[in-house]
């Protein structure tokens, strides 16, 4: 069944696409709500699931607190998550197709297709606030 595309779905669409970064589906909203007072935050979350769903956006949500995030990438590749600030970043790492966990894997019968593999750490603008406290 093919989804009609709305003015809520487009805009939904367009904010993740010129978003500099990663979103959540609350910086979504507000950056939406802020122009568009009449949008609700369960349509903005249904037209993120649909997005994701459809391929037409990325989904990030592999996280302790768990908070998704969304990309304007849609292909494979690699996302670094900060410990302090919680900023999610693309990582450029290739993204290896290949079956990470080795034969092992296949000796169980499980053929890997894809992978998800996001790294902890603390981004480059929260290490350049913490050098500056200390100097």
């Amino acid at each position: 069944m093919e989804r009609r595309n709305t003015m809520q779905k487009e805009l939904t669409y367009n904010t993740v696409m010129s978003y500099p970064g990663h979103p959540s589906a609350d910086d979504v909203y507000r950056l939406i709500s802020s122009e568009h007072s009449t949008i609700s935050k369960a349509t903005v979350y249904r037209n993120l699931s649909l997005l994701s769903e459809e391929g037409k956006i990325g989904r990030v949500e592999s996280f302790a607190n768990g908070e998704v995030h969304y990309d304007h990438r849609t292909e494979h590749h690699y996302h670094g998550h900060c410990i302090r600030c919680g900023k999610v970043v693309d990582i450029s790492v290739p993204y290896d197709k290949i079956d990470i966990l080795g034969a092992e894997a296949m000796e169980d019968g499980f053929s890997i297709i894809s992978h998800e593999l996001i790294f902890e750490g603390i981004c480059k603008e929260c290490r350049d606030k913490e050098k500056e406290k200390w100097n």
